[in-house]
């Protein structure tokens, strides 16, 4: 069973990827321009760069948070085939759960790329205000990985069997419910770290990896607190000097989308 979701895993999250890079250069191109279907247009256009943009983001969800999620996963599915073996599919409808909130977080992510490109178009020389918006964006973030709130919800990502206890309910409507709040208790520990991908570009394939990479860090790190709070301490940093000098966030990346 172990060998098994543990193959699943591994060809999801790879297939995830290879689906990100496929997809690469013309989201890219859709979000270096603000998501132009979205703007200016009405009814079935801007529904269809909505679905498109969601449909991208759930597929950058599993490849970066499949791996990271596993331990959760194979817990769950441990504790379930005792607990339910007539009503089997528990863990399957856990994970699907999982992830459709982190679909569903997507929305927040588009509707700042639809303020963004409706800001350009009325406000001229506005890219100096997007810039600096980015860089308190990234203060923000940088002070919640510093706050009480972000270790609650760290310490249950870091502890599945914490989780499993505390929050278990049985049968196939429990696990979406248990995938669900698992995936709240995610967003909660990880919202901080996607705001550096919403800044230096959703669909650049190197900042996926590095924000990936924290978050697995993060959660499987024995005493995770300090590397949440160095992060945060970065992020502050990087924030004040977008601020202070707006230009220089164009020299950390060259796929910045803001």
């Amino acid at each position: 069973m172990r060998t098994a979701l543990f193959i699943v895993v591994i060809i999801l999250t790879a297939a995830a990827w290879v689906l990100t890079y496929s997809g690469y250069q013309s989201m890219g191109l859709m979000m270096q321009m603000g998501v132009p279907m979205s703007l200016g247009m009405e009814g079935r256009a801007g529904v269809a760069s909505f679905a498109v943009f969601i449909g991208m983001w759930l597929v950058m969800m599993v490849a970066m948070m499949l791996p990271s999620s596993y331990p959760a996963l194979l817990l769950h599915r441990t504790v379930y085939l005792k607990r339910s073996p007539d009503a089997p599919g528990g863990t399957l409808l856990f994970a699907v759960s999982y992830f459709l909130v982190w679909a569903a977080s997507g929305t927040f992510f588009y509707a700042a790329y639809v303020v963004i490109g409706a800001l350009r178009g009325v406000v001229p020389g506005s890219q100096s205000i997007v810039l600096r918006a980015a860089g308190l964006a990234l203060i923000v973030s940088g002070v919640y990985q510093w706050s009480h709130l972000k270790f609650a919800c760290l310490k249950h990502c870091q502890s599945p069997m914490h989780f499993i206890s505390e929050h278990w309910r049985d049968g196939r409507i429990g696990a979406m419910r248990m995938g669900a709040r698992h995936g709240f208790y995610c967003l909660g520990c990880c919202w901080g770290l996607m705001v550096i991908l919403f800044v230096m570009g959703i669909m650049h394939l190197g900042w996926m990896a590095a924000v990936g990479a924290l978050i697995l860090i993060e959660k499987i790190a024995p005493r995770g607190k300090w590397i949440s709070q160095a992060i945060g301490a970065v992020f502050v940093a990087v924030g004040l000097i977008v601020m202070l000098f707006p230009e220089a966030l164009s020299h950390l990346s060259s796929q910045v989308v803001l």
